[in-house]
């Protein structure tokens, strides 16, 4: 009977370590960024996961922004928890997570009682690791960075799969978008790039603006980010911006709204994505 017990144990380990090396699967991680402030940063990444999760694509949206808008009063959320409670370990971030608009789920950010600096890289490092206990809860993660080379973007581009870069149309704006994924691109380790052009006018081809960051990219660069398309100018995108309601869900037939959809459908069917353990 000793025997038959300790190869039992001897088993029992052995399944266990079995399970350790099989790498657990973590959600999908986009990081959403602009190249300078204004360009909608956070409504694109706010109605782009909520696309997401109305076509059955479950979508987490974590603030990390503290020059922006708070993600938290937009959506109208009124939780205890915030990144800054997660940052500081008085809980984690599923603790943290609240129901918002279209079936997604949303970490609040900072604000004004902390700020990047008061958490070491061991914090945010922390927060990466803990995507891996979101698979049984979302398909992606969107991380709204605000805009340029902010220190919490810095601190969340490890956990990042994708770097999606909005712009607007304007030259300035097309030209700080292609600075920042030049300053982005001389650093270690290389993660896909994608573009979304962002209210662009009427009339105006979108595809000119993915088309000249391409060619710059894949000349000076040595690489080229996909183009997830364009969203045109609309008073309903303000509207709704101001009102902090997803305008995927205020006016869901209009282009602006057909146009994000197509956006998030392009965005989930990215090839080569890395698919990691947390």
């Amino acid at each position: 009977m000793p025997d038959q017990a300790n190869s039992l144990r001897r088993l029992m380990r052995a399944s266990t370590a079995g399970e350790g090396l099989r790498p657990a699967l973590r959600p999908r991680v986009a990081l959403v960024i602009g190249g300078r402030r204004g360009v909608g940063t956070t409504t694109m990444a706010l109605n782009l996961a909520v696309a997401m999760a109305q076509r059955g694509v479950r979508a987490v949206l974590v603030d990390v922004d503290s020059r922006g808008g708070d993600l938290a009063a937009w959506c109208r959320l009124e939780g205890a928890h915030s990144l800054a409670d997660v940052l500081a370990g008085r809980c984690t971030v599923t603790e943290a997570l609240q129901p918002g608009p279209g079936g997604i789920h949303v970490l609040g950010g900072i604000w004004a009682l902390e700020s990047v600096s008061d958490h070491p890289p061991s914090a945010w490092a922390s927060i990466v690791e803990q995507f891996a206990n979101l698979i049984d809860l979302a398909d992606w993660v969107l991380i709204d960075a605000g805009h340029g080379a902010a220190a919490a973007a810095e601190r969340m581009r490890s956990a990042a799969d994708l770097v999606l870069w909005i712009t607007t149309a304007d030259d300035d704006a097309v030209m700080d978008t292609y600075a920042a994924i030049k300053t982005l691109g001389a650093r270690k380790p290389l993660v896909p790039l994608a573009t979304l052009v962002n209210a662009v006018p009427r009339g105006a081809d979108g595809d000119d603006v993915q088309g000249r960051l391409a060619r710059a990219c894949r000349r000076f660069l040595g690489f080229e980010p996909c183009a997830l398309g364009s969203i045109v100018a609309d008073t309903e995108v303000r509207r709704a911006a101001a009102s902090g309601d997803p305008f995927v869900l205020t006016v869901p037939t209009s282009t602006v709204a057909r146009q994000v959809y197509r956006a998030a459908k392009n965005l989930c069917s990215l090839p080569n994505l890395r698919r990691r353990a947390g």
